[in-house]
């Protein structure tokens, strides 16, 4: 009875050792690769020119030619949160940017049904995938496991969650949920109702076909789809799906606002290179000024004068209030 004791706590102790060793070489190669390949993640991001409130008066794309707008977390409201964590990765918060149990289950069900039937892509691998895009093959999966672990290593469950929020695809050129949003709803993110937030959740596992203004009752179907499965889930109150569920879609691509254009575009030669410039413009006081100069300037045609431009300055704060450069830009 001891001899065979003996060979089970050897039995034991050999495993012991092997799992300590496997962990070793793996965080050993892991620090290594981590070496040779640093991740690099230098986003553009398309300017926003903003008002004294905040209100967005311009926008530029970003150099790859992008509506890609810097988001912060503060920004993104609960419910947004909530529907996109829900939606695309429901242990998002517990796994350390790879879901073991996920893969299994994506592997079993490609083997037996020898098809793709089943994802496994966690939020921090979709992050990885977006920064470092390639074409869809195991080894680029490997890759993308990597990359998502650097993430993790790099960066907190919050702040890979926000990339997330910079970078998801909404259909042509427009990513991130700032830009959706304003361009298909005109509203900023936290203001957006839950059915538009389930719009919004939606959309990227297939932007070519369930694009806002392009195919509205399949985007309907689709959104309601997930309503049901958040009511029976208890994710929102039934009162707050409810409302959804019967709330129409009224989301089309729009263009973006173009207030104070000479002034914009001072700003965006003064400061290339900054996401967001932060301004003193009163957007009451510009819209007025817009509004009397272009009047005030029809009434000097008949003198031969075709143009106005005016700057007001506040004299308390020393701070442009409005920029007008032309009465018709």
């Amino acid at each position: 009875m001891m001899i065979k004791r003996k060979k089970i706590i050897g039995k034991l102790a050999g495993w012991g050792e092997l799992i300590l060793l496997s962990t070793f070489c793996f965080f050993f190669l892991f620090f290594l690769m981590n070496i040779v390949f640093p991740l690099k993640e230098k986003i553009p991001y398309s300017q926003q020119i903003v008002a004294s409130d905040n209100t967005l008066m311009y926008a530029f794309l970003s150099d790859d030619d992008k509506w890609r707008m810097l988001v912060k977390s503060e920004d993104i409201n609960a419910q947004l949160r909530k529907a996109i964590i829900y939606k695309e990765d429901r242990f998002f918060y517990y796994h350390p940017g790879v879901n073991p149990v996920a893969i299994l289950r994506a592997a079993f069900n490609n083997i037996i049904y020898r098809k793709r039937t089943s994802g496994a892509s966690t939020i921090t691998m979709q992050v990885a995938r977006l920064l470092y895009p390639k074409d869809r093959t195991y080894l680029n999966k490997f890759t993308e496991m990597f990359r998502s672990f650097q993430l993790e290593w790099r960066y907190s469950k919050e702040e890979i969650l926000n990339l997330y929020f910079n970078l998801v695809p909404y259909g042509g050129n427009i990513e991130g949920v700032k830009a959706a949003s304003l361009i298909y709803f005109g509203r900023k993110p936290d203001k957006m109702s839950l059915a538009q937030i389930v719009t919004l959740a939606i959309i990227p596992n297939r932007p070519g076909t369930l694009r806002p203004g392009a195919n509205s009752d399949e985007l309907i179907k689709a959104r309601n789809k997930w309503l049901r499965r958040m009511q029976d889930d208890h994710l929102f109150p039934d009162a707050l799906i409810t409302d959804a569920l019967n709330e129409p879609i009224e989301a089309k691509r729009t263009e973006l606002p173009k207030m104070a254009p000479h002034f914009s575009l001072r700003m965006h030669k003064q400061f290339p290179d900054m996401p967001i410039v932060r301004t003193n413009i009163n957007l009451h006081h510009q819209q007025q000024l817009t509004s009397i100069a272009e009047k005030y300037s029809k009434r000097l045609f008949g003198y031969g004068i075709y143009n106005a431009s005016v700057m007001i300055l506040n004299n308390r704060t020393h701070t442009v209030d409005a920029y007008l450069g032309s009465a018709d830009f």
